[in-house]
């Protein structure tokens, strides 16, 4: 069988499989009958309006437009009605919404008939509930937009029109910060103790960004007390995708208190996270640290449980909520006094250099607070790659790193970072990937010298294998020969598939190549596929298809395609090098690679367009080392000739 039959069958799979797709979807395929609105149950319990009826409003804090980027990171919009965020933007000047648009990132926002992130839901006074979901607050005092800050109240009383507790929300943006203060104080208003708890919600899930495979997930990261240390892999961090289903039940993050305790909960998506932090009130006891560090105990939250919340909730929908639901612990509070429970709100990008922090930085400045709680854990590299079980986290931190100095202090272009850095590799191993092709082919010529002897042994041994064997190892022996190695020749691709899948997994989540381009109107963004043009479509695609909120599309990306072209002339040159195989199991072997050669570009067809690139130009640079090779053995093989020349004129 040669190349052209392998390519004619894989063009006929294709187009078989594509065929089969469309007759299922068209004939077979059920229609998806419309979600039913179901509203969610909800307990019932004694229900106080505020003192005062106020109408629902909705004001900004901070500003998106990219004209404020110098003085604003963010802006969140704080609706009244349960006192949440109804929406929260990243300014335009730091990261808009795509490529080709100029709106700035929509980092948050309240799908129809769902509750408010960070929104308070619930308050049980002396064992009786209020629910305070629908309730409009007021606001302590008028909120220009563009502030920094806004105070919302609402009083409850009791069922003889008392006062019973007044609810204060405090929103505190920071300027030129992406973390942000959201504060629930509660006041009791009675000359005697009462016992409160506070429900409310945390982050929502975000926004899937784009066509790639649905990275959303929840993050936890815990302190264990038997050992003295921030967990950031043993607590839940479950996706998003999987809860989208029908009946799925809410899954316990786990307490605030105890042994092994919450600490920071996160809601990511590719490239921007939310993340949820308790901040210490009044006196508080401290934990220490194996690395010699302390962090407060917070005493006022107990648990946190991650859930459906929107309207369709128990129907399986791809756009549904999920919220993380927090409840405090029975606070006693004594006749009028007051306690708070402080949120550390991080809303930004999934940045390396701004989530690392800095442990020299100042211990109340949030750098300080990011290093201390560990809050690069919540960039994982094996959450964007197929291949997340051999995903070193640290390799990819490393080979990021050394694009970001390339592109800081060589060039101003990922692209051409990426290429430099293909360059610097290939130097790298040279010497191995010579000393192995060289092996290789040198124990290739010398097998197919030998193959009328293995013939020769295989026939007189044909009924005894274990004499059979030890023939041709002694006839290896006798030759010089190691047929291992043979595979040595492959170690240099085997070096470099740990590079190939940290590469990938890197750029599937490093926010630092999103929007970055290398050739202006083709590939614009590094992070993404190449694509020329999206087609929507009835059915899925095997490998050149995917699917966005439900949506199946096709693309026509033009990397992988180059790619496949430069594999081929890579194994065709190859081919060459090498002698023709003489044995029925090398000759299989090499018809296998060649199907592979024609399927690895498949399997990256919608990889990110700086991986491929990578993987491009590192093949291109292949060829040129196999072309020194090449020239390397011309010359051992003259030398060869002359040395036997001049043997058999002595002779």
């Amino acid at each position: 069988m040669d190349i052209k039959k392998i390519i004619q069958l894989v063009l006929i799979a294709l187009i078989v499989g594509i065929g089969v797709q469309l007759i299922m979807g068209r004939f077979f395929g059920k229609q998806k009958a419309p979600i039913p609105a179901v509203s969610p149950q909800i307990s019932t319990g004694p229900k106080i309006e505020p003192v005062v009826a106020v109408p629902a409003k909705v004001v900004r804090l901070g500003s998106s437009a990219k004209a404020e980027g110098k003085t604003f990171l963010l802006a969140m919009w704080v609706d009244n009605v349960s006192a949440g965020l109804k929406r929260v933007e990243l300014n335009a000047l730091q990261y808009r919404e795509s490529v080709h648009s100029s709106q700035p990132l929509l980092l948050m926002r309240q799908m129809k008939g769902s509750p408010l992130a960070y929104s308070t839901q619930a308050v049980t006074v002396n064992g009786a509930r209020y629910d305070v979901a629908n309730l409009a607050w007021s606001y302590a005092s008028p909120v220009k937009p563009g502030a920094t800050k806004a105070v919302l109240e609402l009083q409850l009383e009791d069922s003889h029109n008392h006062p019973l507790v007044l609810l204060k929300k405090i929103f505190q943006l920071n300027k030129q910060d992406y973390q942000v203060t959201i504060t629930q104080e509660v006041e009791n208003l009675t000359d005697k103790p009462e016992t409160i708890r506070v429900r409310m919600f945390g982050p929502t899930d975000l926004p899937q960004l784009d066509r790639e495979a649905d990275l959303r997930t929840f993050w936890c990261t815990g302190y264990r007390a038997a050992s003295k240390y921030l967990d950031t892999s043993g607590f839940p961090h479950p996706g998003v995708q999987p809860l989208l289903e029908a009946d799925v039940k809410p899954v316990p993050l786990g307490d605030f208190t105890g042994q092994n305790r919450l600490l920071w909960i996160a809601s990511s998506n590719r490239f921007f996270t939310s993340i949820m932090r308790p901040m210490p009130y009044g006196a508080v006891k401290m934990l220490p640290l194996d690395s010699g560090g302390q962090i407060p105990s917070i005493d006022y939250l107990q648990s946190a449980t991650l859930e459906r919340v929107d309207p369709q909730w128990p129907q399986a929908n791809p756009r549904g909520v999920l919220a993380v639901r927090v409840t405090s612990k029975n606070l006693l509070l004594a006749p009028h006094d007051t306690t708070a429970m402080p949120l550390a709100v991080y809303m930004g990008p999934l940045k390396r250099s701004l989530l690392m922090g800095s442990s020299k930085a100042n211990p109340t400045s949030p750098a300080y607070e990011y290093h201390l709680y560990k809050y690069l854990a919540v960039i994982d590299f094996g959450r964007g790659s197929y291949c997340a079980f051999c995903t070193f986290s640290w390799l990819s931190l490393i080979i990021l790193k050394i694009l970001d100095l390339i592109h800081h202090y060589i060039v101003g272009n990922y692209g051409v970072a990426i290429m430099i850095l293909v360059l610097a590799v290939r130097l790298l191993l040279h010497p191995l990937t010579r000393w192995g092709q060289v092996n290789m082919t040198t124990m290739q010529r010398k097998m197919a010298k030998i193959q009328p002897e293995l013939e020769r042994i295989r026939t007189k041994y044909a009924k005894d294998k274990q004499r059979q064997q030890a023939e041709t190892m002694a006839l290896y022996k006798e030759r010089n020969i190691n047929p291992a190695a043979s595979v040595l020749g492959c170690l240099p691709m085997l070096l470099q598939m740990p590079i190939w899948i940290a590469l990938y997994s890197g750029l599937a989540v490093d926010i630092d190549l999103r929007q970055a381009g290398f050739i202006p109107g083709w590939i614009t963004d590094l992070a993404n596929p190449d694509t020329l043009a999206t087609f929507h479509t009835p059915f899925s695609v095997w490998f050149l298809g995917y699917t966005y909120h439900g949506q199946d599309f096709i693309s026509i990306n033009l990397l992988p395609v180059l790619l496949g072209i430069v594999f081929f002339f890579q194994m065709r040159f190859q081919m060459k090098l090498a002698p023709a195989p003489t044995d029925p199991q090398q000759a299989q072997t090499q018809k296998m690679s060649q199907f592979m050669v024609i399927l690895f570009p498949l399997f990256l067809y919608n990889a990110p367009s700086g991986l491929n690139l990578y993987i491009c130009a590192s093949t291109v640079g292949g060829l040129i080392d196999t072309t020194l090779v090449r020239r390397h053995l011309k010359r051992i093989e003259e030398r060869q000739a002359l040395a036997d020349t001049v043997i058999d004129r002595k002779k």
